[in-house]
């Protein structure tokens, strides 16, 4: 299939269920713009004290190796918490987090994350050497990003994840800004198959045709971009 059609498809499907497998159900009847409730941002933040090790303050991460959650989408980050708990995205650093939390903890929590302002990496742009010395790979991610590569069957990621990396609301997540080496990591996670809870397993189909040059231009790129 059209690695573009498979894309588009699993949109529509992501955007109708919530997710993809066994933990579809758990999300089913909650809207991609549903907003929480002031109760919801209190508890969670109260929540939030036992993240923050990883995650940072406000959920913005100093660490390379943990996302930054602040101003992702709610039932994005919602989504994600079912998966860790119930399996459907592996983590031996998330589950035992999120094993003991009910249901209502986990919306807590991602309505406080989704609430709080978003705060980039530092990225390529706020180094000049670093800009000069890696050009190379920030052209290359920028290109793999926009335009794909067409020779290698890899797809550009705008067609889902929208200009300038700001997501499209809940079914693809905001990466401009994220941490290059986290990104990375999830990527090659879903080109081996140890990630695969998004709809259709789209980004195993996009991450297979690309080399670890590739992986680590559009992940360089993506930190870059604000």
């Amino acid at each position: 299939m059209n690695r573009w059609l498979c894309c588009l498809l699993g949109g529509v499907l992501l955007g109708l269920t919530g997710g993809a497998g066994a933990e579809s159900s758990a999300v089913t009847g909650l809207k991609w713009d549903s907003k929480p409730t002031s109760a919801q941002i209190a508890a969670g933040k109260a929540l939030s004290m036992s993240c923050a090790g990883c995650h940072g303050a406000a959920g913005n991460s100093v660490s390379a190796d943990f996302p930054n959650l602040g101003g992702l989408n709610y039932i994005y980050l919602y989504k994600q918490l079912l998966d860790f708990k119930h399996g459907a995205r592996k983590s031996p650093i998330m589950a035992p987090m999120v094993l003991a939390l009910s249901d209502q903890n986990l919306r807590d929590l991602a309505a406080y994350y989704s609430e709080q302002k978003y705060s980039p990496a530092a990225g390529a742009n706020e180094d000049d050497a670093e800009r000069q010395d890696k050009a190379g790979l920030l052209k290359l991610g920028k290109r793999i990003y926009e335009q794909g590569l067409t020779a290698g069957g890899v797809t550009a990621c705008i067609r889902c994840h929208g200009a300038g990396a700001a997501g499209r609301v809940g079914h693809f997540p905001r990466l401009a800004g994220q941490h290059a080496k986290y990104l990375a990591a999830q990527i090659k996670a879903f080109k081996a198959g140890g990630r695969g809870n998004d709809a259709g397993k789209m980004m195993e189909h996009v991450a297979l045709p690309m080399s670890e040059r590739d992986i680590q231009a559009v992940a360089f790129y993506l930190q870059s971009l604000r």
